[in-house]
């Protein structure tokens, strides 16, 4: 899936920023619908891994963001790529080494943050509590740091007239934006948590309605965060183009083979 549509947007990699937020918001939706329909959530913002507790919706939910999550992680690379041609085609008047492994570091945790993604959506909050809290950290903790690293970069670059300002302005307005929507999921996701313990879910729903929703609220905008970060690198991507990787097929040459076992090497471009 992910080599597939990278080959398919190889002169319209821009593209693949637009196609991944509006494939993992749909997604979203599509499982909020159903769940509502099913009567398993409350219509009024429940939480987003409440939309895929039962099934159906967990079902569609796991195989939607899986998806949703190579594509997130497609685009880390792509950036890497870009970044990466930047610094070896750029002459910069400091250590370009230094950018480079801040390069490949940004990438490793923009990885991680997509592996992150992939456990929430696969280890349901009541089936595997422990292990789905560890993806939501790495999805939205690693998450947040990546784009402050990105953010970075794009301010280096900008300061050798290279990229959009505006981008990187947009970018940091973003990263803030999500650090912010990070400390107040985080306070009131736990704040909400004792209440439940002590009154249990339902009742702690209706008798701490502010917390309530202040969580969840807050966790939706933070998902839109994150997408609306990957949105930013559509600017960029319009300078990048993939070509078609290339295969090294070794077939045996028979009249060689016969002789002397030799093989034959062609290489191939897809």
């Amino acid at each position: 899936m992910s080599f597939a549509c990278l080959v398919c947007l190889r002169k319209r990699l821009f593209v693949l920023p637009l196609i991944t937020a509006i494939w993992i918001i749909v997604s979203f939706f599509i499982t909020y619908a159903i769940a509502v329909s099913y009567g398993h959530v409350e219509p009024d913002f429940p939480y987003i891994s409440h939309t895929a507790r039962d099934s159906p919706e967990r079902c569609v939910f796991g195989q939607l963001i899986n998806i949703g999550a190579v594509m997130l992680g497609m685009n880390v690379i792509v950036r890497y790529w870009y970044l990466k041609e930047v610094f070896r085609q750029k002459k910069f008047s400091d250590d370009v080494v230094w950018w480079q492994k801040f390069n490949i570091a940004g990438a490793l945790i923009g990885i991680v943050s997509a592996l992150g993604i992939s456990m929430v959506a696969n280890f349901q909050t009541d089936a595997q509590k422990a292990l789905h809290y560890i993806g939501a950290g790495l999805a939205f903790g690693l998450g947040t740091v990546y784009c402050f690293v990105q953010t970075r970069l794009s301010w280096k670059l900008k300061s050798n007239n290279i990229g959009n300002r505006y981008i990187a302005i947009a970018q940091l307005i973003n990263s803030i934006a999500l650090t912010v929507l990070l400390v107040t999921f985080g306070i009131s996701k736990i704040l909400f948590k004792l209440k439940e313990k002590e009154h249990g879910f339902s009742e702690a729903r209706v008798m701490f309605r502010g917390v309530y929703l202040l969580s969840t609220i807050s966790e939706w905008f933070l998902a839109s965060a994150i997408l609306t970060f990957a949105l930013t690198y559509t600017w960029d991507f319009r300078y990048v183009e993939m070509e078609s990787p290339k295969i090294l097929l070794k077939l045996p040459n028979r009249t060689d083979t016969n002789q002397n076992g030799g093989t034959e090497m062609t290489t191939q471009q897809v």
